[in-house]
């Protein structure tokens, strides 16, 4: 009986362990799966949050691209289409240099003393810049006179000299062509035709033809052109062009001949020349008479022209011009002597002065230079595409920064084509106004194309597809949209106004975007919205905006639609 109730409470014990141990299995597993739940609910917290940030922050990153977006978007403008003047012009800028500036030099063997002239004074002409040392300079009109003196001689000796008033050939030889004639001038003659006469010195005239069916030392027949017929002979045959020579004793020059070779068969034709010609040359008097013909033969000593009206010998003339200056020297050391020293020689402004150790030393000879206060210049560049379009005397606008706002007018006074680094030169002169001074820079507008009594619009409100030019004329507020679009044909333009040749009328509106450049200032470059357009060399603004739509594209002022250069509010008619 103790056994088995022993037994009894051993199986009551396990069964209690049992369901002890299965109790305590049950509660693991429902903490644990509590704990996966409450994981699971964190994570998805967790996520739900991330999700809710990261939302924020996208829309508060596109609002602040919308708000940038419009900012940068620029307000929306109207402009009326109303009448007015408008040119284009070619624009440059340079520094003032002053125009017909003298130098005072030294004269040789003179000595200065001290230079009472500084720089920016004024001076009257005559007026006393300079002394010297007067025994130098009696010593230089000494030098002078002596000069004077042995150029007499030499003129005095040299005074019946006179040009040959006979033109001989010189050498033997057949004249082949008489250029002048009786009353015509030896120089006309020879600037025009280069010569007198043309002489034939080995007896030969001569052609040349494109062939490959001759060599050298082929003979040929060729005929003239009154239908004779004269043997020729191959000369030479270079690079496929064949020399043919024929006797002089006939032929004329210019005259146009044939070549045929043995069977007959025409090789080609060309113009006969002399085949070693000597010109025969002069350089002064008037032909009176001609004593040869052409084709006539002559010897080295044969007279072919009489002249007349020779004047001097060449010789002569250039001791003449040597004592004229030699006087013009000696007349100014008499005036340095008269008064004192050196003068002005016009009445002006000094612009600048050598150091006296300069003049001491022999470096140079100039003293200084002095500039009349009455005009000034300004080079400017000027493109290869304008070049073309200026002419001398055109009227420029000339603004310099330093002495205010002021337009002073200006005329084109030289214009130099000769190209460097692909551009131009064109020199600007106007009269000098009080404060200008050489180095202050200047501002030129040169006129070279305009348009009077033309309908004018904002060159931002023109847009431009494959096919042409548009404008907006209405403009949706609530929707920011652009509407109206009205195809037009442009004209004239410059950095502010374009020309509407149809499409548009006086009074009539359009509308455009004073600036487009989105997502600049966010950082992000050009997203969309068509190119930046290139208003130089006669382009227009680039970019296809259909109707509805907002026009995209930077038609940013400054910008000019057709080469203008300038630009400024039309002039109203």
């Amino acid at each position: 009986m103790d056994v088995e109730n022993k037994d009894g409470a051993l199986q009551a014990a396990d069964k209690e362990i049992q369901l002890r141990d299965e109790e305590l299995f049950d509660s693991l597993r429902r903490s644990k799966k509590e704990r996966r739940k409450k994981r699971i609910r964190t994570i998805a917290i967790v996520v739900g949050v991330l999700a809710v940030v990261l939302i924020a922050a996208v829309l508060i990153l596109r609002r602040q691209v919308r708000e940038n977006f419009a900012m940068d978007q620029g307000e929306v403008l109207s402009a009326t289409v109303e009448r007015g003047t408008i040119s284009t012009v070619v624009s440059g800028s340079g520094m003032l240099e002053n125009v017909d500036t003298e130098t005072v030099t030294l004269p040789e063997g003179v000595e200065v003393t001290e230079i009472l002239a500084q720089f920016g004074e004024s001076f009257q002409e005559d007026e006393l810049l300079a002394t010297v040392d007067m025994a130098s300079v009696r010593s230089a009109m000494s030098t002078l006179q002596s000069e004077l003196d042995t150029l007499d001689d030499e003129i005095s000796q040299a005074e019946g000299d006179t040009v040959d008033s006979y033109i001989s050939a010189g050498v033997a030889g057949r004249v082949k062509a008489i250029y002048a004639e009786a009353g015509s001038g030896v120089a006309d003659v020879m600037v025009d035709k280069g010569a007198l006469a043309l002489i034939s010195l080995d007896g030969y005239m001569a052609l040349d033809i494109e062939t490959d069916a001759l060599t050298e030392g082929d003979a040929v027949t060729v005929t003239l052109s009154d239908g004779s017929e004269e043997e020729g002979l191959v000369d030479s045959v270079v690079g496929g062009t064949a020399t043919v020579l024929i006797s002089d004793d006939g032929p004329a020059v210019d005259e146009t001949v044939t070549v045929t070779d043995g069977t007959g068969k025409e090789l080609g034709s060309g113009s006969l020349y002399v085949h070693s010609p000597l010109k025969v040359t002069g350089y002064a008097g008037t032909v009176s008479g001609v004593y040869v013909t052409e084709n006539q033969t002559v010897s080295a000593s044969g007279t072919l022209f009489a002249l007349t009206d020779t004047g001097t010998s060449a010789g002569y003339d250039s001791l003449l011009q040597s004592r004229s200056e030699t006087e013009e020297e000696l007349l100014e050391l008499l005036k340095i002597q008269q008064y004192g020293g050196l003068t002005a020689p016009i009445s002006g402004t000094v612009y600048s002065v050598t150091e006296l150790e300069e003049l001491e030393s022999g470096e140079t000879d100039e003293v200084l230079t002095i500039a009349p206060d009455v005009s000034v210049s300004v080079t400017i560049s000027v493109d290869e595409d304008d070049i073309l379009s200026l002419a001398l005397d055109q009227t420029a606008e000339v603004t310099v920064s330093s002495l205010g706002e002021d337009v002073l007018m200006g005329t084109v006074t030289e214009i130099d084509k000769t190209a460097s680094d692909g551009s131009y030169t064109a020199v600007v002169t106007l009269d000098k106004v009080e404060g200008m001074l050489p180095g202050m820079t200047a501002g030129v507008d040169i006129r070279i194309e305009g348009v009077d009594d033309a309908l004018l619009i904002p060159v931002e409100a023109l847009h431009q597809t494959s096919s042409g030019y548009y404008v907006y004329t209405e403009y949706d507020e609530d929707s920011g949209e652009y509407g109206g679009r009205v195809d037009v044909v442009p004209g004239l333009s410059n950095s502010s106004y374009v020309e509407i040749k149809s499409g548009l009328a006086e009074g009539d509106t359009v509308y455009y975007t004073e600036s487009r450049n989105a997502f600049a200032a966010m950082g992000f470059g050009a997203m969309g919205g068509g190119q930046r357009g290139d208003f130089g060399g006669g382009e227009m603004p680039s970019g296809d905006f259909g109707g509805g739509e907002r026009p995209t594209g930077d038609f940013g002022a400054g910008e000019a639609p057709s080469g203008g250069m300038g630009g400024g509010m039309p002039g109203g008619n």
